[in-house]
């Protein structure tokens, strides 16, 4: 069984991540799977901070690994025997590695940029986690570019129009899924620079690395029409995007982005996915030098409904099987909703990535 780093990645609060990694927790528990747990951000409270309404609590067992900042392991019941300080800093304190020797809760939070969360997953791994879970959500979405693959929670506290639940989530996984993975041509050296080639492989031109407004991409225009490849290694607008559809370039052009991610914070997952969709009607191409596939889509039909005559929440549900069916008919990966359902289909789909060769 080969070792797998997967990120749970929420598109709001309450979207049902945590009862993802909870069904996938106790699955691998079950099988004696060694597994290792982090966080992007901060998981495991008590009570949504902002409704009052309880959340799902992270029970870990026995021999669970976990990266959690210091002052975070008083948080929770767990008994855990730190193993190694890893000298990575984050608000709530250093974060420590451990083991889990006493069951019992368990609050996460770990670094948030990948040049530190990419150690903390190296370290999971050599203390002999099998798979390794990155707790996150998509606002913070950046250093998940280090795991294997992606699986989406989303839900009705994200929209409660189940048609775009079911539309961005079709985005989503455009973006993810499409394109495949595209090496650089020899001799191409970007050094952080968005870049074009023409087809014999010779640098036209090139500008910042991150694309945000029109303006950035002045200095490409006039050798657009001549261009064979475009590279980008850092994010791109949305509006730079519909601006690049509308520059002179050849119909067959390949266009490289760094990863997935550069697209989706960009903040309109539609827009790069009809920019997508656009290129290859073209006769184009778009890839990725470092894919990260979206693996699944979980959803959750739940929000937090405000009661505006007693001012508090209350739980409130759109119809699961209408929202499970738009968003399946959507995506191109499995959908699963975990409360509904149970967790063994997700937990089956990772399980047969890890049997993979």
């Amino acid at each position: 069984m080969k070792k797998l780093t997967v990120g749970i990645m929420g598109t709001a609060k309450n979207t049902g991540k945590t009862t993802s990694t909870i069904a996938l927790l106790n699955y691998f528990c079950d099988r004696a799977v060694s597994v290792g747990l982090t966080s992007i951000g901060f998981d495991g409270e008590r009570l949504d901070n902002v409704t009052g309404l309880p959340k799902p609590r992270l029970f870990v067992r026995r021999n669970v690994l976990a990266a959690t900042a210091e002052t975070c392991l008083a948080a929770g019941s767990a008994g855990i025997r730190v193993i190694e300080r890893l000298g990575v800093g984050t608000p709530l304190g250093e974060v420590i590695c451990g083991r889990v020797e006493r069951e019992g809760l368990l609050v996460l939070a770990g670094p948030n940029q990948s040049k530190y969360l990419r150690p903390v997953i190296d370290f999971l791994h050599r203390q002999g986690a099998a798979l390794v879970m990155v707790d996150g959500a998509l606002n913070r979405i950046v250093p998940v570019v280090e795991t294997d693959g992606l699986i989406l929670a989303t839900g009705a506290s994200y929209k409660q129009n189940i048609a775009e639940i079911a539309r961005d989530a079709g985005h989503i996984s455009a973006i993810c899924n499409r394109p495949g993975q595209i090496p650089l041509p020899a001799g191409i050296a970007a050094a952080g620079r968005t870049v074009l080639w023409d087809r014999p492989g010779h640098v036209l031109a090139d500008t910042v690395g991150s694309l945000f407004q029109a303006e950035d991409l002045r200095p490409l225009m006039n050798r657009a029409r001549s261009a064979g490849g475009f590279f980008c290694p850092g994010v791109v607008s949305p509006g730079c995007l519909k601006e690049m559809l509308q520059m002179p370039f050849p119909r067959k052009s390949t266009f490289i982005f760094a990863d997935p991610v550069k697209l989706i914070v960009g903040g309109d997952p539609a827009a790069a996915a009809h920019f997508i969709t656009a290129v290859n009607g073209r006769g184009g191409t778009v890839g990725y030098l470092r894919p990260l596939p979206l693996l699944a889509v979980t959803v959750n039909p739940f929000y937090p409904r405000y009661r505006y005559e007693t001012r508090d929440y209350q739980p409130a549900y759109v119809d699961g099987e209408e929202l499970l069916h738009r968003v399946s008919s959507l995506v191109d990966v499995p959908v699963c909703d975990v409360v509904a359902q149970g967790g063994e289909k997700l937990s089956r789909l990772v399980e047969a990535m890890m049997q993979k060769d």
